[in-house]
């Protein structure tokens, strides 16, 4: 006889259930599979599409412009760390805005995220097939487009592990 409680019975699903929210996937990522996934996530190399645009705005302050970036990003990095304590559910954004500010807030903000979900993924998909349009001339960009959207569903539609072996 086991003296491990079951899942749904852990004082932190006592803390969940005040929040009307009940633990019903596995965790399986580990910090290590989040960073990376927020590291992907990012694009290290959306920079780089973006380059001309932000020398000309910053007039040549490139470096500054990115740093000014950073500072920002930390504070949101903070505020999301204390909103996650605060409200240890799911649903990001639209979970802290909507509890932290007004239900209107977080209905919102949960559609800003859910397009920025959706139009990053498609800027690059752009972007990336116009680079190796350039490479190889010969495949039609929508060809390379059509690509990524297959490589992408196929690793989503393999589930999550799968999706944090592939960023790694």
């Amino acid at each position: 006889m086991t003296t491990e409680r079951p899942l749904s019975e852990t004082a932190e699903d006592g803390e969940l259930r005040e929040f009307g929210y009940q633990q019903e996937l596995r965790r399986s990522l580990t910090l290590r599979d989040l960073l990376v996934y927020g590291l992907v996530f990012m694009v290290p190399i959306a920079p780089f599409a973006i380059f001309g645009v932000v020398f000309n705005a910053s007039m040549g302050m490139v470096p500054l412009t990115y740093v000014i970036g950073f500072v920002a990003m930390i504070f949101t990095a903070l505020s999301y760390r204390e909103m996650s304590r605060a409200f240890p559910i799911s649903g990001s954004v639209y979970a802290y805005a909507g509890r932290g500010l007004h239900p209107a807030a977080g209905f919102l903000a949960g559609w800003a995220i859910l397009l920025d979900y959706l139009l990053v993924p498609t800027l690059l998909y752009v972007t990336g097939a116009a680079a190796l349009g350039s490479v190889l001339p010969a495949v039609p960009q929508a060809v390379w487009v059509m690509l990524f959207v297959v490589i992408n569903t196929v690793v989503n539609l393999r589930g999550i592990e799968t999706t944090a072996r592939t960023n790694k």
